[in-house]
C-alpha cells in the first residue's frame, strides 16, 4: 500500500511552493500563516472527497432486510453518497434490484401492484425503500463512498477534516499540494490562474487513470443486469 504523506509535510511542500517559511507544527500552532493553510486544506480535502470516487474511499454494506418497505438507513457518519451508478443486489439470488426508480414509477407501483419477484428500490427520507417488501431472510448489498477522508498516524481513527501534524488521508499528495498552493495566492490577493489550472490539469489525468473501465463481456451482454419486466419462465398453452 503506498504511505500518504501526513499533514505536516503537505503544508510544508505548499509553504516551499509559495515561498513562506516551512513550518515545524501547524495543528498547534499559534502563527497565522499554518493556521490558515490548514484550514485551506480541509476545505480542499473535502470538496475533493465530494467531487470524485476514491478508490481507498469506496465501501461494500450488505444488511439483512426488515419485513418493511423501509429499509437501512446509511450511517451520517461515514456515508457520504452512493457510489457512482451504484445499485442494490438481492444477495439471495443473486440479482441486481431495478433502481433507483423515480417517485413517479415508485407511486406505480403501489397503485397497480402486480405479482413479481424482481425488486424495485428507491430512496426515500434517507432510507433504501424496496418493494415488495422484503423478508428478514433476505440480504441486500450496495456500494457507497466513505466521507471520512483522514485517518490518525495508526490508522485506527477516521475523520473528516486533519486535526493532527501527523494525520494521513485516503486522497493524493501532489494533488492536496496543488489544491493547497493555488486556494493560498487567492486567499491573500496574488494572481492564481496557472496554479489553478496546473492543478486542474493533474486533477484530470489523475482522475482518468482512476476510473475503473468496464470490460465488455461477450458472453454475457446484460453484464448481469436482467432488463425491467425479464421473467425466467415459460408460457404454455
Amino acid at each position: 500500500m503506498t504511505t500518504q504523506k501526513n499533514m505536516l509535510q503537505i503544508v510544508q511542500d505548499a509553504c516551499t511552493d509559495v515561498g513562506q517559511p516551512r513550518p515545524t507544527v501547524v495543528a498547534s500552532s499559534t502563527d497565522e500563516t499554518p493556521r490558515r493553510m490548514l484550514r485551506l486544506l480541509n476545505k480542499a480535502g473535502t470538496q475533493l472527497m465530494r467531487e470524485f470516487e476514491w478508490p481507498r474511499l469506496r465501501v461494500v454494506e450488505t444488511f439483512n432486510a426488515v419485513a418493511q418497505e423501509e429499509q437501512v438507513e446509511p450511517s451520517t457518519t461515514e456515508f457520504a453518497r452512493l457510489a457512482p451508478q451504484s445499485t442494490i443486489w438481492h444477495v439471495n439470488t443473486q440479482r441486481q434490484v431495478i433502481g433507483p426508480v423515480s417517485l413517479e414509477k415508485w407511486n406505480q407501483l403501489h397503485v397497480f401492484p402486480v405479482s413479481t419477484a424482481q425488486f424495485y428500490w428507491t430512496i426515500i427520507g434517507l432510507r433504501f425503500s424496496i418493494y415488495p417488501v422484503p423478508t428478514t431472510s433476505d440480504q441486500f448489498t450496495f456500494a457507497y463512498v466513505f466521507q471520512k477522508w483522514t485517518s490518525n498516524a495508526a490508522g485506527t481513527v477516521y475523520g473528516l477534516e486533519f486535526t493532527a501534524d501527523d494525520d494521513t488521508h485516503f486522497l493524493d499528495d501532489e494533488l492536496l499540494t496543488l489544491e493547497l498552493v493555488w486556494r493560498w495566492k487567492q486567499a491573500i490577493g496574488i494572481d492564481y490562474g496557472e496554479d489553478m489550472a496546473t492543478c486542474n490539469r493533474y486533477k484530470e489525468l489523475l482522475y482518468a487513470g482512476l476510473r475503473n473501465k468496464d470490460v465488455v463481456n461477450l458472453s454475457d451482454p446484460w453484464q448481469g443486469k436482467l432488463p425491467e419486466g425479464y421473467w425466467p419462465g415459460y408460457i404454455t398453452a
